[in-house]
């Protein structure tokens, strides 16, 4: 008999998917109905799912210009396979204001796709499909700050706000172009992100432009923490929302208008200062006073 080489057999570790686009087994045997179209329905209505998940709303900015250039498709092909999804009843056009936006009337929840994965209890079921709306803000309770309130704030993604600008003023760019502003805005603040594009915004750029990280007046408060009524710890983020500061710590979302340099300057301290920071040496002070009164 020939040799017959052993092996062991591996153990596979699995990891978990995030974001899973997920389309209902009932549409796709509705996009097969339509013969030559079902991978261009199929192409675009994925396309949309992504962009809401991207937008984390049902009612996602996705207009036909930008749809025809991030599928490189032809405008009238992008026309034609949006109506058949509109007489499908699977997405309908919203307008608000000056732009329309494509609503999905059909989105899993978190809740049901961990229920597809078996990740679910029997008990936390949902429906077998759900509008996907933007969930509220959670506040943290019992939250002290010094002129300062817990906020969750919402901002919409900035780099939407540039193509939006850009199809509003046929500025063209492709997929390159995306990419390219995408790596620009990774790893820089979110008040950064915004200062450049409403600064290129308003000056009617075809660009935007990100200061160099040495002439960054933002970075250098990254790490910091503030030791208040409550330790702020690790400062993450900065961004800023109608007219307030927004500061994004390991631990808790603030709010204020007071600049980071004024924050910082005020009650500001590396964690390895951990001994000497604000309200510590304030406390000390005052029971060193006690003392001295005895």
């Amino acid at each position: 008999m020939p040799n017959i080489k052993k092996y062991k057999a591996t153990k596979m570790e699995l990891e978990p998917i995030e974001d899973q686009i997920i389309i209902h087994h009932h549409v796709l045997q509705k996009f097969l109905k339509h013969g030559k179209d079902y991978a261009n329905l199929l192409a675009l209505y994925s396309f949309y799912i992504y962009h809401a998940q991207l937008q984390k709303t049902n009612q996602p900015l996705v207009t036909d210009e930008f749809t025809r250039r991030g599928m490189n498709w032809a405008s009238d092909r992008v026309k034609r396979i949006k109506k058949i999804l509109k007489e499908m009843k699977l997405i309908e056009v919203v307008q608000k204001r000056k732009y329309y936006y494509v609503h999905l009337f059909f989105i899993y929840t978190k809740k049901k796709i961990d229920e597809i994965l078996g990740n679910c209890n029997e008990n936390e079921k949902s429906q077998e499909t759900e509008d996907l709306a933007p969930q509220k803000p959670k506040v943290e309770k019992n939250v002290e700050t010094t002129k300062l309130k817990p906020l969750v704030p919402s901002v919409p993604t900035i780099l939407d706000k540039w193509t939006e600008y850009c199809d509003k003023n046929s500025i063209n760019y492709g997929k390159n172009n995306v990419k390219y502003w995408e790596k620009k805005l990774k790893n820089r603040l979110s008040i950064e992100q915004q200062e450049a594009i409403y600064k290129a915004i308003n000056r009617e750029w075809k660009d935007f432009y990100i200061v160099p990280l040495k002439e960054s007046k933002y970075h250098k408060f990254l790490g910091k923490s503030l030791m208040m009524e409550r330790d702020c710890d690790t400062l993450l983020d900065i961004g800023y929302v109608d007219k307030q500061y927004i500061y994004q710590f390991k631990n808790i979302k603030i709010s204020t208008t007071a600049p980071p340099l004024e924050l910082f300057k005020k009650y500001g301290y590396e964690r390895s200062e951990v001994k000497t920071a604000p309200i510590i040496s304030t406390v000390q002070e005052k029971i060193l006073g006690l003392i001295k009164r005895f």
